[in-house]
C-alpha cells in the first residue's frame, strides 16, 4: 500500500482527481492535492460513512454527493486487503454546464415558440371564408415578420456556433477608422428616423489594428444595432477609437435608456434579453463578445438608467507591431 515511486507520487499528488488511501481504522494514510482541495468537513464525514462500511470483501461502487453552493462530488471506493482506495471527482463543472445548457435549451424554445404561435394563429385565421382584404394583408404581413424573427434567430445561433468552432482569425493590419466608417454610414438613416445622433471621434494618426476585418465589422454593427433599436428620440450615440499604448481602445456609447444593474451580469449569455417588447434574437451581444475574446481582449459593459448616461461599451485591440 505504501507508494515508494517518487515519480509517481509526483504525478498523482498533481493529479486533476481526488486519491486517498484509508487503513481499516478509516486513518488517511495518504491524500494528494486535490482530495484535500475537494473535501471539506461535510464531504470529508461523509465519505469517512462510506469507508467504514467498505471492507476487503466488498465489491467497489460509487457514490454521488451534492453539495451546497452548486457543488457536487463523486467518489469511487475500490476495498483492498488492508484498507480501501478511493477516486474523488469534482462534478461541479460539468452540473453547471448541464444547467446552462437546459436553461438555453428553455430560453431558444420560448424564442421559437412565440413566433410560430403567431404564425400559426395567423394561418388559422386565413382559413375563414370572406376574409376582408385588409385582415388578410395585415395577417401575411405578421407571418411575413414572424418568419423573418425565426430565421434571423436560427442565423444568429449558426453564427454563434461557427464563432465557438471556426479556425484561426484572418488577422491582418487594418484601417479602423475607415472600416467603423463604412458601419456607421449604414445606421446612419436609421438613426435619423429615430431623430437619434451618431457621431464618430477618432485619434489623429491612429494606427492599423490587427484584427480579423469580416469578424471585427460584426462587432460594430451588432453594438450599434442594439444602441439604435433601445435608443429614443433625441438620443446619441458616440464612437470613440482611442490610441492607448499597446492598444486601441474601442468606446461605443449611448445616452439611452441604460440597463438594469442586475442584469448585467447576463448580458452577454446567448439568448438573454433585458427587455421583451422590443423585437431582437438575444444573442448580437454574444456574438460580439465573442469575437472580441478571439482577439485576445473582452466585452467590457457599463450602464446606468438614471439620467443620460446610458450604456458604455469598451474593448481593445492590438496594434501593427513597430507602430
Amino acid at each position: 500500500m505504501v507508494i515508494t515511486s517518487a515519480n509517481l507520487r509526483q504525478q498523482l499528488a498533481a493529479a486533476p482527481f481526488g486519491l486517498l488511501i484509508f487503513n481499516r481504522k478509516q486513518t488517511i494514510l495518504y491524500q494528494n492535492q486535490t482530495a484535500v482541495r475537494l473535501l471539506t468537513n461535510e464531504a470529508l464525514a461523509e465519505l469517512l460513512h462510506d469507508v467504514a462500511l467498505a471492507d476487503g470483501r466488498a465489491a467497489s461502487h460509487t457514490r454521488t454527493l451534492n453539495l451546497p453552493e452548486d457543488h457536487s462530488l463523486s467518489w469511487w471506493l475500490c476495498p483492498l486487503e488492508n484498507g480501501v482506495l478511493v477516486w474523488v471527482e469534482d462534478l461541479s463543472a460539468q452540473r453547471r454546464l448541464e444547467k446552462s445548457t437546459q436553461l438555453f435549451l428553455n430560453s431558444l424554445s420560448h424564442e421559437l415558440r412565440t413566433p410560430l404561435t403567431a404564425v400559426l394563429a395567423h394561418i388559422e385565421l386565413l382559413r375563414a371564408p370572406d376574409l376582408p382584404d385588409a385582415i388578410r394583408e395585415n395577417s401575411l404581413n405578421q407571418i411575413h415578420q414572424e418568419t423573418n424573427r425565426m430565421a434571423r434567430l436560427v442565423q444568429d445561433l449558426l453564427t454563434l456556433s461557427r464563432l465557438e468552432t471556426a479556425g484561426p482569425l484572418a488577422v491582418r493590419p487594418i484601417d479602423l477608422a475607415l472600416l467603423v466608417e463604412s458601419v456607421v454610414s449604414d445606421f446612419i438613416l436609421i438613426a435619423e428616423e429615430k431623430e437619434m445622433l451618431v457621431s464618430l471621434q477618432v485619434d489623429s494618426a491612429l494606427p492599423p489594428v490587427l484584427a480579423d476585418s469580416d469578424r471585427l465589422r460584426q462587432v460594430f454593427i451588432n453594438v450599434l444595432d442594439n444602441a439604435v433599436k433601445y435608443g429614443r428620440a433625441a438620443d446619441k450615440i458616440t464612437i470613440q477609437l482611442t490610441h492607448t499604448l499597446p492598444h486601441v481602445s474601442v468606446l461605443i456609447q449611448d445616452s439611452g435608456p441604460g440597463i438594469p444593474a442586475h442584469h448585467l451580469p447576463q448580458i452577454t449569455t446567448p439568448l438573454f434579453r433585458a427587455r421583451t417588447d422590443i423585437p431582437g434574437s438575444g444573442l448580437g451581444l454574444a456574438i460580439a463578445a465573442e469575437i472580441v475574446r478571439q482577439h485576445g481582449g473582452g466585452l467590457q459593459i457599463s450602464s446606468s438608467t438614471q439620467g443620460e448616461t446610458g450604456t458604455a461599451v469598451t474593448f481593445f485591440l492590438p496594434v501593427q507591431s513597430g507602430d
